[in-house]
């Protein structure tokens, strides 16, 4: 046995050697037969199928040759190494690897693997334990090394060419596969055989092959520049927008020592939350979501269409606060990792806070996750309350933070001061991964599938009842701000459908881009029902509250029609013209309105404050006390971190086992917000210790 594997080995290694003496058109042959190889298998994994590939290429030969004339171009730049062979190999590993990756992420998301995706590597981290269990996690780590571990071996043992590199032919060859690959690129859009505006993501996948798709998120970052655009342009456009800006509804608020009352404006993106009844095939004991139900008969109600299915909620989020369309943005592109994190932008929080208002955002998981620490000043917020900044909150059994801890936070931020607050909540329970081999959730309301299949009868019976426990959240809510003395509008929606394997037509109402949304309030706003866009909201709402709307706001009601399919081109084009003089352009529209810029952000509702150290000789423990701390407080000693423990919001310790040698005089203390990624997110005052 072991003399055969030595005569094949050595098979093998002739081979290869001997490969490097063939002419470089034999070598232009290997490149385009592993480009087709490589093609087929990861649209197999993209497609998690052995036959749907083969239908693709057969209804669409001429975007499957594209597909492989991308992956033949960059192949063919091997031809400029010595180590021919392992720069070909590792070319080829690598698209091997994303299609590997896009294959896992697609048993847990509906969106494929996209380049953003790299930006979002943290925050894939910080859930590897919610979405991979032990053994899992052990074959990633083990198979990300086994691949280290063959590359390191396989540029060791390939063999160098001999002679020269011919620089020339290489260069030539390099420089043909691009120019094809571009002028085909231009054909194809021009003949519409691709697109380069994915309307959606999972579809233009699968509609336009992987190795296309996941090429053009590379390259398609930002807001491309207009052909047209110009100060000319955007005048144009504002000068007829800007006339609408006077049509609001006109609402008598109440005045109270001189200051009119203006109501309390609340949001609440509810995650994966729909109304299950929508689901064909899918049954339950009793209502799942019965507050939601009750609010949609007695208060202003609809669909929502949103740019996201299955994943995606930032930029859902985004399309709320600000009146952009997310898809004018790269392929898969989250604004919240790319532009926002250091560029202001109109958003209903800057303009209500020109009007007054406290601007307060709110989410029951990491301050980091979508870079939204960073985000939210570009977009208006003067605090943020991320779970680390949460004193009570409990987790579901696959370790997501449940939703009862929001009603607490809203009030606090709504009592913060005495005027009136903007307060945009995000929740977390219902984000997957559903588990599918037990419940793993309190049972209160009991699931059957047609199907019967018992893996995906747990998975939508965990999700419909984390809805249900996120529908006893919003009924509490609704009947803590009832009882306040204020006048509220209560923004109720869901940011995308659950990723759960939906089949084709399984919707009885709506579609899979749609969730449902509801508009409370303690007072008549003279809204109705009507279906809406989620881009379409801040401008719907604020004009019926009686604000004058921004420069974006008053672009959908002068150009918007109500379709955003048909009879749009105009409001699409405006908005990507205004879009790009925002956030990428010359800022021509900051002469209709005064320029935004970034708040000075609090992470946090309230600061956290360090009022006294102690050394407890007797226990040897050191004790920090002050205000506002959370299990997320850590003692810091002259900017060296602590292992501390959590007593109280008053009271954190570092415990006699974890303390090295007593505080000395003048030993400067501090405590920051740690999150679990050892990201630190704030800190206290100094403390100088003295004995």
């Amino acid at each position: 046995m072991k003399e055969a594997f030595i005569k094949i080995k050595s098979k093998i290694g002739k081979a290869i050697r001997k490969s490097y003496d063939l002419p470089l058109w034999k070598w232009l042959i290997v490149c385009f037969i592993l480009s087709v190889i490589e093609v087929v298998f990861l649209e197999i994994l993209g497609r998690r199928s052995l036959l749907s590939p083969f239908v693709f290429i057969i209804h669409n030969p001429i975007v499957f040759l594209y597909n492989i004339l991308i992956i033949y171009f960059t192949l063919s730049i091997s031809l400029l190494f010595k180590r021919r062979g392992f720069a070909m190999g590792l070319i080829s590993l690598l698209w091997l690897g994303v299609g590997i990756i896009n294959f896992v992420l697609l048993g847990y998301r509906i969106t494929p693997f996209s380049a953003i995706d790299f930006l979002m590597f943290s925050d894939v981290l910080s859930m590897f334990n919610i979405y991979f269990n032990l053994p899992q996690r052990i074959a990633i780590v083990a198979s990300v090394i086994i691949f280290i571990i063959i590359i390191v071996l396989a540029f060791l043992k390939t063999p160098i060419i001999k002679g020269k590199v011919n620089y020339v032919q290489g260069s030539i060859v390099v420089l043909i596969s691009f120019t094809v690959v571009y002028i085909m690129t231009f054909l194809a859009l021009e003949t519409s055989l691709i697109s380069d505006k994915f309307t959606n993501l999972g579809t233009a996948y699968k509609s336009y092959g992987f190795v296309y798709c996941f090429s053009n998120s590379i390259i398609d970052q930002g807001i491309s520049k207009p052909d047209d655009y110009s100060e000319e342009t955007i005048d144009k456009i504002l000068n007829t927008a800007e006339k609408t800006k006077d049509n609001v509804n006109k609402v008598e608020y109440s005045y109270k020592n001189n200051v009119k009352q203006l109501p309390d404006i609340i949001f609440i993106q509810l995650e994966s939350f729909i109304d299950i009844g929508r689901v064909n095939g899918v049954h339950t004991s009793k209502e799942s979501i019965p507050n939601f139900k009750k609010f949609q008969e007695e208060y202003p109600s609809g669909f929502l269409t949103v740019p996201a299915i299955g994943a995606g909620t930032a930029n859902t989020e985004f399309e709320m606060l600000t009146g952009m369309k997310s898809k004018l943005f790269g392929a898969g592109e989250y604004p919240y990792k790319t532009v926002l994190t250091d560029t202001p932008c109109e958003s209903i929080a800057q303009i209500l806070l020109r009007e007054g208002y406290g601007t307060h955002a709110i989410h029951n998981n990491k301050a980091k996750f979508y870079s939204r620490d960073e985000s939210y000043a570009s977009l208006g917020f003067q605090t943020f309350t991320s779970l680390e900044y949460m004193l009570h909150f409990n987790k579901t059994l696959t370790g997501w933070a449940k939703d009862d801890c929001l009603p607490e936070e809203i009030i606090k931020a709504l009592d913060y001061d005495e005027e009136p607050d903007l307060v945009y909540t995000i929740s977390v329970q219902g984000h997957g991964r559903y588990p599918k081999s037990e419940l793993k959730s309190i049972e209160h309301v009991k699931v059957t599938l047609d199907s019967g299949d018992p893996e995906l009868t747990n998975q939508f019976g965990y999700f419909v009842n984390q809805c249900y426990e996120m529908d006893q959240m919003i009924g509490e809510l609704k009947e803590t701000l009832d009882n306040r003395d204020r006048d509220y509008v209560l923004v109720l929606y869901g940011d995308h459908i659950p990723s759960l394997t939906f089949e084709e037509g399984q919707f009885n109402k709506g579609t899979e881009t749609q969730t449902e949304y509801v508009i409370v309030s303690s007072f008549n706003t003279g809204l109705g029902d009507k279906d809406l866009y989620s881009y379409e909201v801040s401008d719907y709402l604020l004009r019926a509250l009686g604000f004058k709307p921004g420069l974006i706001q008053n672009t959908h009601r002068a150009y918007f029609n109500g379709d955003a399919v048909a009879g749009n081109a105009t409001f699409n084009w405006c908005l990507h013209e205004l879009q790009y003089d925002m956030l990428y352009g010359d800022r021509y529209s900051y002469k209709y309105t005064e320029p935004y810029e970034r708040t000075n952000m609090r992470l946090g509702l309230y600061d956290i404050e360090l009022t006294d150290i102690s050394y407890n000789t007797s226990t040897g423990s050191i004790v920090a006390r002050g205000n506002n701390f959370t299990t997320f407080s850590k003692i810091i000693i002259n900017d060296t971190r602590q292992p501390t423990t959590y007593v109280d919001e008053n009271t954190i310790m570092i415990i006699p086992d974890e303390i090295e040698e007593p505080p000395k005089e003048g030993d400067v203390f501090s405590v920051a917000q740690i999150d679990k990624d050892k990201h630190e997110l704030s800190r206290s005052n100094s403390f100088t210790y003295h004995e």
